[in-house]
């Protein structure tokens, strides 16, 4: 509904020229009129009804409001229109000013008229000129009249399908600022599993967990403020730091844990096993007679290879060494737990060895006996599968996914096996001096290996070929980690570089360590490494360095993270801890 306000002398009709505001039409009159006085305002001597004033002829502003007719259903809504009409018309009626001047009263008309004729662009100067010029409550009240009419909720009046279409494209922030609006957008936000979800990969977060992956809607969201909290509390240094002693004076060399338990080994034969909450020393395994070199644990099923070239099977729920598994004839320098693509199959233990050759073995259940034998023939134990034998020196890394098996050797070759049957798939000729470590792309059907030639070189593992060379490193490239974003490299030179695994371009140099990069972990956000006299974590999407988490300890041997935690093993004053 429409009002029309309109100005003229008492004795003239409506002039043509109005203005639309509300649902009544509001006449101003001008001028003398006795039939009127009753409505006027007037002088304080009329008040005190002094003859001489009631004899000139007054100058009155006199009021004239009418309810126009209206055809309509009468709905809530229209009530409402209604209501606050009739209140804009009160506000306009009880503010006019009395002391306004008879002469600019009488011009209002023309200046209304001149306004209407002018083309779009004056009208905005002209108002923008008399908007600078009005007072505090005139702004207050034009905003009031104006924000209603400009207001329109677009999305809670389309279909739900279109509307989390639309939420789709905005990133956190504006989803949190949508939320806040109104109740209707607030659900439509906070059901948009899609986007939350999205928002969480997109950030660099993995739902590792199957119980995350499949969150219920409601939950995304929620999933997402968690994430991003502990994203802000890593790099603003909000955590409780707990030390705790480790291996005395040793090295430790290997490192793994979980919610549950810190397992370590190290060069004095034992593995210690803490608990996370409290780093409590739980237990120590003791049963090798050289240090161990490389652990690995699913479940409570817990694998040791030592130098003293057997690997042990523990039940870490007793602490018992339930499996020796013997054939190797040199130190075990590497060894991991595969679990197969089929899950059908039993996990298969691998071990590389400083003897030249890869051993696979069936992962026993802690409560099977049935190899709990010390055979120096270890091709009798019944959990042994092949040996691979190919290589022509040490075995220093490895690294396998589902069926694919891949080992670096310090002979300068990178092989591909069929770890079922044992079958050399690919040699992989290319680098010059040792291989130090190798990483498996799945994603991609690639690997990349490190070597002392300071190149990194990725692999095809469909054909064996060497699709590129990345340089960049002067010395020994003696780690390797891989997510599925970001291929980093850490080397002797106290460098980590992060490259791009689809183009083999590299992104960043992180330079800050003082010597040669002992350790190190990533994910999509971060870096942290350990160098002599401190641990440091980095930005891995914009190479900036964020801040010292460990400073003054003159070594970091090992360092794993998970969402909430990282745990390092640190030296000292010639002593190993755990923070």
């Amino acid at each position: 509904m429409k009002e029309k306000l309109a100005l003229s002398p008492i004795p003239s009709p409506l002039p043509e020229a109005s203005t639309t505001v509300g649902s009544n039409v509001i006449q101003l009159t001008l001028g003398p009129s006795m039939s009127t006085l009753k409505n006027c305002r007037t002088t304080t001597n009329e008040k005190n009804n002094s003859p001489k004033e009631q004899a000139d002829p007054p100058t009155t502003l006199q009021y004239y409001a009418r309810k126009r007719s209206v055809t309509c259903d009468a709905t809530t809504a229209v009530e409402h229109k209604k209501a606050r009409s009739v209140k804009l018309d009160d506000f306009l009626l009880s503010n006019i000013d009395e002391s306004s001047t008879l002469s600019a009263i009488w011009q209002l008309p023309s200046m209304i008229h001149t306004f209407d004729s002018l083309s779009p662009n004056l009208k905005s100067y002209l108002l923008f000129q008399l908007l600078k010029r009005s007072s505090t409550n005139t702004l207050q009240f034009i905003n009031s009249v104006i924000l209603p009419v400009l207001k329109h909720d677009f999305l809670s009046t389309l279909p739900l399908e279109i509307a989390r279409q639309i939420t789709s494209y905005l990133d956190a922030y504006s989803l949190c600022q949508a939320s806040g609006v109104c109740r209707k957008w607030k659900s439509i936000v906070d059901a948009d599993h899609r986007s939350w979800k999205r928002l969480i990969l997109q950030d660099g977060y993995t739902l590792h967990d199957p119980l995350d992956a499949s969150l219920h809607i409601a939950n995304f969201k929620k999933l997402y403020a968690r994430h991003h909290t502990l994203k802000q509390n890593w790099r603003k240094g909000r955590a409780v730091e707990r030390s705790f002693r480790g291996h005395d004076k040793f090295v430790v060399t290997c490192l793994q844990f979980d919610d549950d338990k810190i397992v370590s080994g190290a060069d004095d034969s034992h593995v210690n096993i803490y608990s996370t909450a409290t780093g409590k020393k739980r237990m120590t395994l003791e049963g090798h007679e050289g240090g161990v070199w490389a652990l690995q644990y699913v479940g409570n099923t817990l694998v040791t290879g030592s130098t003293d070239r057997r690997v042990r099977v523990w039940d870490m729920e007793t602490g018992k060494c339930t499996h020796i598994f013997t054939g190797h004839t040199s130190t075990i320098r590497c060894l991991l737990i595969t679990k197969p693509i089929d899950q059908n199959d039993q996990p298969m233990i691998i071990t590389g060895s400083r003897d030249s050759t890869l051993r696979v073995w069936k992962l026993p259940d802690p409560k099977d006996t049935q190899g709990h034998i010390h055979s120096n023939n270890g091709d009798m134990n019944p959990y042994f599968v092949h040996s691979l034998i190919g290589h022509r020196q040490s075995v220093r890394a490895i690294a396998a996914h589902g069926n694919t098996l891949v080992s670096g050797s310090y002979d300068n070759t990178v092989r591909v096996w069929n770890i079922q049957s044992g079958r050399l798939v690919h040699l992989m000729e290319g680098h010059t001096q040792k291989v130090y470590s190798v990483v498996i792309d799945a994603e991609r059907n690639r690997c990349m290996s490190g070597s002392m030639d300071t190149s990194i070189r990725i692999w095809d593992l469909e054909t064996g070929e060497c699709i590129k060379k990345l340089e960049g490193h002067t010395v020994l490239v003696g780690l390797l980690g891989l997510s599925n974003q970001h291929l980093v490299s850490a080397a002797a030179d106290s460098i980590l570089r992060v490259w791009s695994p689809e183009t083999g371009v590299c992104h960043h140099a992180l330079s800050g360590h003082g010597n040669s990069i002992t350790c190190f972990q990533h994910d999509n956000y971060k870096v942290i490494s350990g160098s002599e006299g401190g641990l440091k974590m980095w930005d891995i999407q914009t190479g900036r360095f964020v801040r010292d988490l460990i400073t003054e300890v003159d070594g970091v041997w090992r360092v794993a993270f998970d969402g909430r935690r990282c745990i390092a093993a640190v030296q000292k004053y010639e002593i190993d801890w755990f923070r």
